[in-house]
């Protein structure tokens, strides 16, 4: 049963069985931030939480403790059994959370359930988010940081898996398979794999590339063969093992021809293991929402942060998290999407040459915000000129190219062999042999020419893409070559320190937990665990600064009191006798 957490604090608290002494260290300790300023805030989130417990039954824990908790824990980088010790013998945890004697005790079962409860009914994490969003809301009003200008950038994660090959792959999978059925099932497994299932699961260390090959392919079988015997078995067929042997065999497996055979059916083909296999697969068993990305199996966190901010903290102001198989590209603009729903949109959005793609590009720019990231421009040589060169109507229209000449005509014409259609300008080919940039100009030649053949040799008019997404590239490729563009793209580099800070600090580089819905609550605990901790930074050196101050002006207030007293000592027992 839901209980909300009573804000009124005890009158006899933790810190009234203390020293004074004692009691100011605490209270100039981080403890009494969180107490003050991040524990009312999940008080006032706590209600959100309701959903997770019914209407009759056991009171629950504090909700709001709970997640103040999961926040202590992430930012000490802590298992569970190693926060809830903290919790119950640290007096600056138990000061933090404000326990009184009705929330004293805290069991293990209690923790890890209030987290399996919030994956069941949230898998999407929006409640955390919440949390997160108050958070930052905070930080960046009290702190007064700007978010004229942030910077995004992403890294890889890897969740509690071990990643060992295709070996490992096949026989992680099979085995978890296995372990999932029952005696009555087990007993229609051949014995051939059952017999490999007791003795060989583990012994295939130390084969040499040919005999993984054969053991690959048997165990490619063996997969091939539980999902036929248990493919019209419900109970089986729905569970999670049994879809997930399925998939490893349909990403990973393929049917090889017979040699000396007609016929193009799976009774005359026998089962292979791909040579390399494509698009989103299956990594681990234990994670089936583990990806392959460049930076290998795990998951991929983007960042976005407050940047250009001299003397002040940069707070995180967004976050997401996908596998690690999906690429960076387009992933600014939802971004700045949920920055504007929040009313923090960037002016200026720093960012690395991975997030740049051509609509993405302008649609962000059409959102009135400068996309400063590095562009490439694919086939194109460093000296040859971009269409920015080019002089453009109101209707996107070209009007000049860079040697003064006009286009004759404009058509909608397809691009590179490619069926979707945009608008070219037609120039006028007699103009273009014989103009002397020709070799830098990014015009096409005509079409149906032979193999060879030099734009000069050609028959035809030349025509050259000007929709607005190639504009737009050519414009930032050109102004990245610049000094002062170069200059101001250097604050993206800090960022680089965050992410460092994040795995040094918290851990995030390697997680404890796995599966997207336990990823995205651990990843989302740190990121608000560390935004709490810059403000709580921020915060006592602030107040400490001040006192610092108000001391300096005391000393020197008592410095000048005495010089006065010593001067109006002497001159009335000492005065000076003119001659």
């Amino acid at each position: 049963m839901y209980k909300p957490t009573n804000p009124q604090q005890t009158l006899f608290g933790i810190d009234t069985q203390l020293s004074a002494s004692l009691c100011k260290r605490l209270q100039s300790s981080w403890a009494y931030f969180f107490k003050v300023e991040v524990l009312p805030i999940l008080f006032r989130n706590e209600d959100q939480y309701a959903l997770l417990y019914g209407k009759t039954g056991r009171p629950n824990f504090s909700v709001a403790r709970l997640l103040g908790l999961c926040l202590l824990q992430e930012l000490n980088n802590m298992s569970d059994q190693e926060a809830l010790d903290e919790f119950s013998f640290d007096i600056r945890w138990r000061y933090a959370l404000d326990i009184n004697e009705d929330d004293d005790y805290l069991s293990r079962r209690s923790f890890v359930e209030f987290r399996r409860r919030l994956a069941a009914k949230d898998p999407e994490m929006k409640l955390v988010r919440n949390v997160f969003d108050s958070i930052r809301d905070s930080a960046l009003k009290k702190l007064e940081v700007s978010t004229k200008d942030q910077r995004l950038d992403s890294t890889h994660i890897i969740s509690n898996i071990r990643i060992r090959g295709r070996m490992s792959l096949f026989s992680d999978t099979l085995d978890v398979f296995l372990k999932s059925l029952n005696g009555d099932q087990l007993s229609i497994v051949p014995e051939d794999i059952l017999k490999w299932h007791t003795t060989e699961s583990e012994g295939w260390f130390g084969l040499g590339p040919a005999d993984q090959k054969v053991k690959l392919d048997e165990l490619a079988r063996y997969v091939y063969a539980l999902i036929t015997i248990f493919e019209k078995d419900e109970s089986v067929k729905s569970t999670e093992p049994y879809q997930l042997l399925t998939r490893l065999f349909s990403e990973q497996c393929e049917y090889e021809k017979e040699p000396n055979t007609d016929t193009d059916s799976k009774t005359n083909s026998r089962i292979t293991v791909k040579k390399k296999s494509e698009g989103i697969t299956l990594q681990s068993p234990y994670d089936p929402d583990v990806s392959y990305g460049h930076k290998g199996a795990g998951y991929s966190l983007h960042v976005a942060e407050t940047c250009n901010n001299p003397d002040k903290p940069e707070i995180i102001t967004d976050y997401e998290v996908h596998g690690a198989g999906r690429s960076d590209i387009a992933k600014a603009l939802p971004v700045i999407e949920r920055l504007n729903e929040a009313g923090m949109k960037p002016a200026t959005l720093f960012a690395d040459g991975g997030y740049p793609s051509v609509p993405s590009a302008l649609k962000i720019t059409e959102q009135q915000v400068e996309f400063m990231a590095p562009v490439n421009r694919a086939r194109l040589a460093d000296d040859v000129v971009g269409r920015d060169q080019f002089q453009y109507d109101s209707t996107g229209h070209a009007t000049k190219c860079p040697m003064g000449h006009s286009p004759i005509d404009h058509r909608i014409l397809s691009s590179n062999n490619k069926t979707n259609r945009s608008l070219h300008a037609i120039f006028d080919g007699n103009t273009c042999r014989t103009c002397s940039m020709l070799g830098q100009c990014p015009v096409r030649a005509p079409n149906h020419r032979e193999r060879g053949c030099q734009a000069r040799e050609t028959v035809g008019d030349f025509r050259l893409e000007v929709t607005a997404e190639l504009r737009l590239r050519d414009q930032m490729y050109a102004d990245q070559q610049t000094l002062q563009w170069k200059e101001r793209y250097k604050i993206r580099s800090g960022i680089e320190a965050t992410f460092s800070e994040l795995k040094r600090s918290y851990g995030i580089g390697k997680l404890r937990v796995r599966r997207m819905v336990k990823v995205l609550f651990a990843i989302s605990c740190k990121l608000i665990a560390c935004n709490v901790r810059r403000w709580a930074k921020a915060h006592l050196a602030f107040f400490r600064g001040i006192f610092q101050r108000f001391m300096f002006v005391v000393v020197a207030s008592l410095r000048i009191v005495q010089a006065a007293a010593v001067e109006v000592y002497f001159t009335r027992n000492y005065p000076l006798r003119l001659s």
